[in-house]
């Protein structure tokens, strides 16, 4: 029933706004503007399109941790200044982003849904929403490589293969 209500929202059309701003997008909407063509992304093939970080995260995170990166205290962790985002290490972030996180809900923090999974992002699409989170709002983090996204994701099915075996 839930995935039929949050079908029919999704079909609903927006009437045009009186100040004639453009109709606002549906919560992590993907539109083709994300896509920067004639680039490179770090550990893509040449001429393979970069994706753009920035928009990636507003479609994704910003209505959780906000614009800005600072998060809404008693609800959504900052990732502005976050060690997890700081860590050299992408291991956790990409887990977290991929697997979702509740480690935080005695701080009163809510629980945050695996956001890669149910948007099927790509491993492009998690290494720039990544490295626009580690190097804006004052962070200042190793970049990660699309081929660690890749392999740090390849690893989860290993870990779910072995604990199916046990």
């Amino acid at each position: 029933e839930a995935l039929q209500l949050v079908a029919y929202l999704k079909s609903l059309k927006q009437t045009t706004l009186p100040d004639g701003k453009p109709t606002p997008i549906f919560l992590y909407g993907k539109d083709s503007k994300e896509l920067v063509t004639g680039k490179t992304s770090t550990g893509n093939k040449a001429g393979a399109p970069q994706f753009d970080g920035a928009a990636l995260y507003t479609a994704n995170c910003s209505s959780c941790h906000q614009p800005n990166g600072e998060g809404l205290v008693g609800a959504f962790p900052a990732l502005k200044g976050s060690k997890v985002v700081l860590d050299d290490s992408p291991e956790v972030q990409i887990t977290i982003i991929m697997k979702g996180y509740n480690g935080r809900v005695s701080e009163g923090n809510g629980v945050m849904p695996p956001v890669g999974t149910h948007n099927n992002l790509k491993p492009e699409e998690v290494s720039a929403i990544i490295n626009h989170e580690r190097c804006n709002r004052g962070n200042n983090s190793t970049q990660v490589t699309v081929d660690e996204v890749k392999r740090i994701i390849a690893s989860f099915k290993t870990d779910n293969s072995k604990a199916a075996k046990k």
